[in-house]
């Protein structure tokens, strides 16, 4: 992973691949990239969350002080459940961002900080002192909604707030397979497919994935997909991009992530 910094206030926009809740601890790719990451960036001001797993019908922003953890993951080792990470919230942060989404965003504060973003923030800031106001990924959005919504939040970076999107580019769970490292052939194609679209600034053959080959296996449900175009609408036409943690592993999961800097 190569980034460079800026002198420019302008905080950047990370899409970051989340896969396996084990990725928050333990010895794995996901991890050593997600704290390098924390270490190049800095803590910003605040962190505008769009989570995968905050699914919902409309558009929801939790508007309230704490940000209570959500384990929404069953099945894994003791020590998974053991993590702790909670960071307050910012509720002026929260009012700009429901002020900016317009009448499609409502306040819910029934929902937290969930293992799609606390898996990933609990290593990049480790000492969960960055506010983190949480976003939904409304799943009765078109795609072209979703572009439309990281345009909404583009301001907020010029207040030193982040926008971290997390999800999967490659998300597909009825083909994991537990044993591989890597991935699928298909997983592989599609993966650089959407990378080599992002580097090249073409966001609209991103917003067209449907069009490509391979996205019925790569996307066969697209809520771990939409927060990446959440991510690249709140990118300006003069941001560096980096590609980071490019692999894919389980066979049909893609930790593939994105940085836009400023």
């Amino acid at each position: 992973m190569t980034t460079q910094s800026s002198d420019n206030k302008l905080a950047p926009v990370l899409f970051v691949g989340h896969g396996s809740p084990m990725n928050a601890i333990g010895d794995n790719r996901a991890r050593t990239g997600w704290h390098q990451m924390g270490e190049q960036l800095g803590k910003p001001r605040a962190i505008v969350a769009v989570s995968a797993h905050w699914l919902t019908a409309g558009l929801h922003v939790r508007r309230h002080a704490s940000n209570p953890q959500i384990n929404d993951m069953y099945g894994f080792p003791s020590a998974l459940y053991e993590v702790k990470y909670a960071p307050a919230s910012d509720i002026a942060v929260a009012d700009q961002v429901l002020t900016l989404l317009g009448d499609e965003a409502q306040v819910d504060n029934n929902w937290g900080i969930d293992h799609g973003v606390w898996s990933v923030l609990c290593n990049m800031y480790p000492d969960a002192d960055v506010p983190v106001v949480m976003v939904s990924t409304d799943g009765h959005a078109t795609p072209e909604r979703h572009y439309q919504v990281g345009q909404q939040l583009r301001s907020l970076r010029e207040q030193g707030i982040m926008i971290v999107a997390s999800g999967n580019v490659v998300h597909n769970l009825r083909r994991v397979n537990w044993r591989m490292r890597d991935g699928f052939d298909w997983a592989d194609r599609f993966d650089t497919v959407i990378r080599d679209a992002i580097v090249a600034g073409n966001h609209q053959q991103a917003v067209r994935f449907a069009d490509l080959p391979d996205s019925d296996l790569a996307i066969p449900t697209t809520e771990h997909y939409m927060p990446l175009l959440t991510a690249l609408g709140a990118v300006l036409p003069d941001d560096k991009v980096t590609v980071w943690n490019e692999y894919r592993e389980l066979g049909s999961m893609s930790m593939t992530s994105y940085l836009f800097s400023h």
